[in-house]
């Protein structure tokens, strides 16, 4: 039975508006801003990840069947809505993490809709068009990496990188198709930072549609309010989840570098890992807990090491913390900040704890804070509106 979809834009993604991380935050107040502004938009998800909740189901064995069950019956539904007609002839089509969709299904889908003069359109969520990895970092260095963005996705190969999220053995190639599909107009790019709008033209290598629409997502709403009330548990909070190309493992050295100052890691401690004793491990959410201390440490501490474009966890620490650190990068939203907004640091640990300790304690200018809040909410909330009534590709 074909399913039912309306004729305007429809946003297609691998990831739930009910996942809490970043990008389900992002689809919730998309769904939210369709759903109170009453906009021709609707949503289907259709990743491997996108309906279940995989861990619980992985830690269940009786649930093994159902979730096999689920399986296939989303191996079907894509493979319905490839033989739909409305569908592949959808005014517009916006994709949200393709990781998850799978790549060479959203091969297929671009080039039907490729072949009877319909644009696919992408929203830009991290690095997966040019680094199978998603975030393009390799693991012990302080800086991103663009070998596969010059060099190919042979690059990859050569370090042994494997597909992020997911082990979807299509990623190599798909980029190479990404390629042809944007230089030949059959993929459009909505961007969330004008650096990655300039990355993604050295990606292709010619003339590509990619336009700039910034990022709203469902925790942005109060980010001129501040109140504190909490004791802070450490000097230093890093804000971020436990990865190395979101600086976790540069800000153990950093800690290990600066004895004199206590840290926060708002997660659980990877097994194995050696910690000096200044440093603490308590999982927290930006719900239970995390935000407090954002706000009551002396330093929020957001060291991404890819070319992250807007990261929440930057823009929330903007907004609540005393002050906010970043690693110097020419790539990335962190590099197009205004001088004295945030405090950037020396790619090197050693390096950066002199930084902190010469400037400590360090304080952004005011009055330029509360600017680029209210000149950043200006510019991207009411996203979802502002891409639906955007001019043709």
């Amino acid at each position: 039975m074909p399913l039912r979809l309306p004729g305007g834009m429809i946003v297609l993604s691998g990831i739930a508006a009910t996942r809490r991380d970043g990008t389900g935050r992002l689809l919730r107040e998309l769904v939210r801003e369709r759903d109170s502004k009453e906009l021709d938009v609707s949503f289907v998800f259709l990743g491997n990840r996108a309906n279940i909740l995989r861990s619980r189901l992985l830690r269940n064995p009786l649930a093994v069947g159902w979730h096999a069950a689920v399986h296939q019956g989303r191996r079907l539904r894509r493979h319905m809505l490839l033989r739909q007609p409305s569908f592949i002839a959808a005014p517009r089509i916006m994709v949200f993490h393709p990781q998850e969709l799978g790549m060479r299904w959203l091969d297929k889908l671009i080039s039907r809709r490729g072949r009877i003069g319909m644009v696919t359109e992408m929203f830009v969520l991290d690095a997966s068009f040019f680094c199978i990895r998603s975030y393009n970092h390799l693991d012990g260095e302080f800086s991103p990496c663009l070998l596969c963005l010059h060099q190919g996705p042979d690059a990859a190969k050569r370090h042994r990188c494997s597909p992020f999220p997911n082990p979807d053995p299509w990623a190599s190639k798909f980029i190479g198709r990404l390629r042809d599909h944007a230089r030949s107009g059959r993929v459009a790019f909505w961007t969330q930072t004008e650096s990655y709008r300039a990355l993604l033209e050295q990606f292709t290598r010619a003339p590509v549609k990619a336009r700039v629409a910034g990022l709203w997502s469902d925790d942005f709403d109060d980010l001129q309010s501040r109140t504190s009330g909490e004791s802070p548990l450490a000097d230093v909070v890093y804000h971020g989840p436990w990865h190395e190309a979101k600086g976790a493992r540069w800000a153990v050295e950093l800690a290990t570098a600066m004895p004199e100052r206590t840290f926060l890691f708002p997660c659980r401690k990877p097994a194995a890992l050696a910690t000096p004793a200044n440093v603490t491990f308590r999982p927290l959410s930006w719900d239970t807990g995390l935000a407090e201390q954002v706000q009551a440490a002396p330093l929020s501490l957001v060291p991404s090491l890819w070319t992250a474009p807007i990261e929440g966890a930057l823009v929330k620490s903007i907004a609540k913390a005393p002050a906010t650190a970043v690693v110097e990068s020419s790539h990335g939203f962190a590099a197009e900040l205004p001088e004295g907004l945030v405090l950037r640091l020396p790619s090197s640990p050693a390096a950066a704890a002199e930084r902190i300790r010469d400037v400590w304690p360090w304080h952004p200018d005011r009055q330029l804070r509360e600017q680029w809040l209210r000149s950043f909410k200006i510019a991207n909330s009411g996203l979802l509106e502002r891409l639906l009534r955007a001019t043709p590709w």
